[in-house]
């Protein structure tokens, strides 16, 4: 899929135009060189996808045109032409970067074979550079799998398990923390494209300036800094599934040219004018409400529905409790091995804590606390007193006390108050500990500032505005 430019060095004419008419035909971009010299002037003025050059030349021979593209250009992938007798010489190519050889006479289809695996070699490349990528930028902690024994889930799980058989567009909605990402990978890894690129893309994280090239790549000189083409997210996930995390923070201006892609199937990069196709499962995720968005015209109407196709919204913890011990097990588990730790148990008063905390930040916020516990803790037994909990001062720290069966302990004048208002007044006093500063709140809270952002708008504004 990454090849389209090719050019061919050889000082046979007829060689060359067998080459071009052959590459014509499948259309790809073909330039031409009678000799080596002529093929790295070309190689300096224009980036290519594949070089095919004869090994035995006047001046430069090909292994010469071989250590320069190299040099010049390190992902283009070479193919040497050879005659059968200088097969040692093929050999030494290949040592030196050579994707294959050709041996002279050869017909269209074998070429046409060898380009197939070069295509798709290339494409395995880019998708292993956007992985590595990945891990460099802190995103190499593997996906959690759903752990939920609470009916709602169970629901969930079994929906997105039968919703992945098919090709229809996911839209996951849910407060920031909830598992969004966790069911998109359920979704992609229990479908037929399962062995085809996942990729992600966090909407939010993106530069306002770079989320189009982000998208749809860019040709190379597109803008300032674009020093050679780069594929875009889209093209990536060919054939796989792409992740829109937090769709509702792409551009409006954008949005228009995204739903483009997805009815047409099919884009250009930024600074291009070729179409290219591309075959994506789109799953998109939300913390907001939608119809909010499209109400305030932050988010158009016709892109949700072509995005919505199958809903999934994903209750809060606070929502789910017969959930909050599975995956504090689950954590702790996983924990314990991530820090080379002995496996550790939750005691029954630690349990009954997590039980009635009401988690703001949700599973994220969860797995924190338990991940903290583990490092800060000796002990192969948790009890209460070593889960590090946010307070009602929004001060971390561990619990000191606990709400007992018998309704005695530093939890006790929350008895009787719901689920919400005790969440309300966790995220209300935190607030005004941190100064109304709602950055450092969400910090504290564990909780995104546009969560927390959300919140604030559901209490009417009962807080003060953020200085």
């Amino acid at each position: 899929m990454a090849i389209e430019k090719i050019l061919i060095v050889d000082d046979e004419m007829l060689i060359r135009n067998f080459l071009n008419e052959t590459l014509l035909r499948k259309d790809f971009d073909v330039s031409m060189a009678d000799c080596g010299e002529k093929a790295v002037e070309l190689l300096k003025e224009k980036q290519f996808d594949l070089v095919i050059t004869d090994m035995k030349m006047p001046g430069m021979t090909g292994i010469d045109v071989l250590k320069k593209v190299k040099k010049l250009s390190p992902s283009t992938i070479v193919i040497v032409v050879t005659a059968f007798g200088s097969i040692e010489n093929s050999v030494e190519a290949m040592r030196l970067g050579a994707f294959t050889y050709l041996i002279k006479p050869f017909s269209p289809d074998t070429i046409e074979a060898i380009i197939a695996k070069a295509q798709e070699h290339s494409s395995l490349v880019e998708e292993n550079q956007y992985l590595r990528q990945q891990v460099n930028h802190g995103n190499s902690r593997g996906i959690q799998r759903v752990v939920g024994e609470s009916a709602c889930m169970k629901k969930i799980l079994a929906e997105a398990q039968q919703v992945a058989k098919s090709q229809a567009s996911v839209f996951i909605c849910g407060e920031s923390g909830t598992g969004k990402e966790v069911i998109a990978h359920t979704i992609h890894f229990a479908s037929p494209r399962a062995k085809r690129p996942y990729i992600r893309v966090n909407c939010a994280a993106v530069p306002e300036t770079l989320i189009e090239s982000e998208f749809f790549g860019h040709e190379k000189g597109a803008f300032t800094g674009a020093a050679q083409r780069r594929l875009g997210r889209f093209e990536l996930a060919h054939g796989g599934s792409l992740l829109l995390d937090e769709i509702t923070e792409v551009p409006l201006s954008l949005q228009a040219k995204l739903l483009r892609v997805i009815q047409e199937k099919e884009l250009e990069r930024v600074g291009g004018s070729k179409l290219i196709k591309v075959d994506v499962r789109l799953i998109s995720t939300s913390n907001r409400d939608m119809l909010e968005a499209i109400e305030e015209k932050v988010f158009r109407e016709d892109l949700y529905y072509r995005l919505n196709v199958v809903p999934f919204h994903l209750p809060p913890l606070r929502d789910r409790r017969d959930d909050i011990v599975p995956l504090a097990e689950y954590f702790l588990h996983q924990m314990c091995i991530d820090n080379h730790k002995e496996q550790k148990k939750l005691s029954e008063s630690a349990k009954h804590l997590l039980l009635h905390y009401p988690w703001p930040g949700n599973i994220r916020e969860l797995a924190n606390i338990i991940e903290r516990t583990v490092v800060m803790d000796q002990s192969t037994l948790i009890e209460a007193e070593h889960l590090y909990l946010n307070n009602s001062n929004g001060i971390t720290e561990q619990a000191t006390t606990i709400d007992s069966p018998s309704g005695e302990g530093g939890l006790k004048p929350l008895v009787g108050m719901s689920l919400a208002e005790l969440e309300k007044r966790l995220i209300i006093e935190t607030l005004q500990s941190q100064n109304d500063n709602r950055t450092r709140t969400a910090e504290v809270l564990g909780i995104s500032i546009r969560t927390l952002r959300n919140k604030l708008h559901e209490y009417n504004g009962t807080v003060k505005k953020e200085t």
